[in-house]
């Protein structure tokens, strides 16, 4: 179940955040090789975005829509660029020398700073949080 704090945040969101289709985004789920049930799965069903913490942190992508860059092509640069094995997406820009990335190996989602690239590369570096939905949380949190 999504977290409550953000259901809470995202019903003050501006704009309208409640994804209005459910089909496109199950295929474009799929596409990523996502499960529908995952925490991910549910929260990209539930919800469209992109989204903005409250923290002072890079906005959080779609999966699809208008916005470029939505998760997919995101991924895609970052594959290339960085060489980013296929088991993770890229949930924000490369903007600030870094970035989130979620695994769909272990559903967990790390804090990618490019300067530590070689020891990602290496699966030196520990995931940041452990579930999607830790991350969402801390993501949404309001910020002290």
């Amino acid at each position: 179940m999504i977290p409550s704090n953000v259901k809470m945040h995202l019903t003050k969101a501006s704009g309208d955040v409640n994804r209005t289709d459910r089909r496109s985004a199950e295929k474009t789920l799929h596409g990523l090789g996502i499960a529908l049930d995952s925490e991910f799965g549910n929260f990209y069903l539930e919800y469209q975005g992109s989204f903005i913490s409250p923290r002072p942190v890079a906005e959080l992508l779609d999966i699809e829509g208008p916005a470029i860059p939505a998760i997919p092509d995101q991924t895609q640069y970052v594959r290339e660029r960085y060489q980013i094995p296929e088991q993770y997406l890229a949930l924000t820009s490369d903007e600030s020398e870094g970035m989130y990335l979620y695994s769909k190996d272990d559903q967990a989602v790390y804090d990618f700073d490019l300067a530590m690239r070689e020891q990602f590369l290496e699966g030196k570096v520990p995931p940041r949080w452990a579930t999607f939905y830790q991350f969402l949380t801390w993501y949404f949190e309001e910020a002290s």
